[in-house]
């Protein structure tokens, strides 16, 4: 399986390609990254960065080395409200990765994390963060709608994953604390989610939006015993 990977210096997505980099079942993996990444990862035979000075623009040279591939993990993003980052950056990959599916001829599974409490509906009024919540609806929505166009002959599916409070693996963070007063109804820990949203992209999902946090922490325990 070919894969392709966002936002894999961050927290959570460091935890997906670490994962990715000991599952059989993912045989390559594609990372859009602004910097390079460590020798010990940089040099693992089934992995490649592709250095990107622009998340808008993907030139023929990259989208060569893109296509083919069997689903992405879109994991960039912040709770700073970066339009670029939470918006346009994602979008700009869809509308880019897309054109290349008439050729490939190949289902795509795009898994796109996203946050509990973000908002699709952008008359809702909302008193804490809206703009930001909204924003993050948005890009849900519009990449929700590359599953529907015309053009992309029912080859793009996606999957929003609506994560709630993630903590780390040993919980010795400060701001762990609050996800075990939360508990697994709406807290998950960091591996928890990593292997659920691996698990989507390998073997997909019914649903186009996941948000019942204590479903995806059981899909991802269970997910997590067959990595090593």
């Amino acid at each position: 399986m070919k894969l392709v990977l966002t936002g894999c210096t961050g927290f959570i997505g460091s935890e997906v390609l670490s994962q990715c980099l000991r599952n059989p079942a993912i045989t390559s993996i594609i990372a859009l990254s602004r910097r390079c990444l460590p020798d010990e990862v940089a040099k693992n035979p089934k992995f490649q960065v592709i250095l990107m000075r622009d998340f808008t623009a993907y030139p023929d040279s990259v989208l060569r080395d893109l296509s083919g591939a069997d689903a992405a993990i879109w994991c960039m993003g912040t709770t700073a409200g970066d339009r670029a980052l939470e918006h346009d950056y994602p979008v700009a990959f869809g509308s880019a990765f897309s054109k290349t599916l008439a050729s490939s001829k190949k289902q795509f599974r795009y898994v796109h994390l996203s946050g509990a409490a973000t908002e699709r509906d952008q008359e809702k009024p909302l008193w804490f963060k809206g703009d930001m919540r909204k924003m993050k609806g948005a890009a849900e929505s519009e990449m929700l709608a590359f599953a529907k166009e015309e053009g992309n002959d029912g080859l793009w599916q996606t999957v929003i994953v609506k994560a709630g409070f993630v903590v780390s693996k040993d919980g010795r963070s400060p701001r762990d604390l609050m996800g075990w007063v939360l508990g697994t109804s709406k807290s998950i820990r960091v591996d928890e989610l990593a292997a659920a949203m691996i698990d989507i992209a390998i073997n997909w999902s019914k649903q186009d939006t996941l948000q019942d946090c204590q479903a995806m922490v059981m899909k991802g325990r269970e997910a997590l015993k067959n990595i090593k």
